[in-house]
């Protein structure tokens, strides 16, 4: 069979005919003036039934495609059973369109079929190839020299680049003083992935503290109910010593409690108290870097 076909393929990373550098690779099947009418219609179904069978994983497309997508066009020549077959394959992926030339001598359309599938297949696996090409990764990070990790082995610290299998990767970043991180970043093939990450420290993650608040509010509670007693029980009799000749004929005790200044003081103190736990705790739940943002702001005026 071999033989018979008498097959002669070489394949190269080229622009299209050497000759004519200006010709328009072909679009789908094209045939050359030399390759008779009747033979045209079989070899249009023939390559339309091959191309999916020799590209499974990536078919590409013929004909009118739109941008980045893989493409691929023959153009027939020859004749009197003796044909050429100019190949031109187009990929996003790749610097300059893939060809191959092929020539199929003394061949039936079945046995030109039969080359369709050899320099299809050929193609498609140089396509197919692209998939697995890694891309490349180059990681920075605030503060600088990080211990790295990638899908959870040690790489070493920031800054770091490297090539990388397409698909997802789990990138973890730790720092002594702040929080560690863990990011999931997609990796194209034939692509340069720069990113960036901020590590937070430990004491910013943290925030505020509440208990000055909840300290202040407290007393201020505590002080205010007391306020509130003293006040209202001024005036009262001192209980324990209204007894005998400390009560006169009205039967009023001499001896009087005079707690409303005491508790109009606690009562002031309580409610400064209580401002000032409310204004505390405002402040712990405000976010460190707006605050320290705005007092950056103020100095400079």
């Amino acid at each position: 069979m071999a033989l018979m076909l008498g097959l002669v393929a070489a394949i190269s990373l080229a622009t299209p005919h050497a000759g004519a550098p200006d010709q328009q690779p072909p679009q789908g099947l094209e045939f050359a003036e030399s390759i008779p009418e009747n033979e045209r219609g079989p070899l249009q179904e023939s390559f339309a039934r091959t191309l999916p069978l020799a590209c499974e994983q990536t078919v590409p497309c013929v004909g009118e495609c739109v941008d980045e997508v893989p493409t691929v066009g023959v153009e027939i020549g020859g004749g009197n059973r003796n044909y050429t077959l100019h190949w031109v394959a187009t990929d996003p992926r790749l610097d300059q369109p893939l060809t191959i030339d092929s020539r199929c001598e003394l061949c039936s359309l079945v046995e030109l079929e039969q080359q369709f599938a050899i320099d299809l297949t050929r193609v498609c696996a140089r396509l197919d190839a692209l998939d697995a090409s890694p891309g490349r990764l180059s990681l920075t990070s605030d503060p600088n020299n990080a211990r790295l990790r990638i899908n959870g082995q040690k790489i070493g610290r920031t800054p770091w680049s490297g090539e990388l299998p397409p698909g997802n990767h789990s990138v973890e970043l730790r720092a002594f003083g702040h929080r560690p991180q863990r990011h999931s970043v997609a990796i194209t093939n034939n692509v340069e992935n720069h990113r960036h990450f901020s590590l937070v420290s430990s004491l910013a993650a943290r925030g505020r503290p509440t208990w000055p608040a909840w300290t202040s509010l407290g007393l201020g509670i505590a002080m205010s109910v007391a306020g509130t007693a003293l006040i209202s029980v001024h005036d009262q009799p001192w209980t324990g010593r209204c007894t005998g000749t400390d009560i006169d004929v009205n039967g009023n005790c001499r001896f009087v409690l005079a707690t409303r200044p005491l508790g109009i003081g606690l009562a002031i103190l309580g409610a400064g108290a209580i401002a000032s736990g409310v204004g505390l705790m405002i402040w712990a739940q405000r976010d460190p870097n707006q605050t320290t943002a705005g007092l950056r702001m103020g100095g400079r005026f």
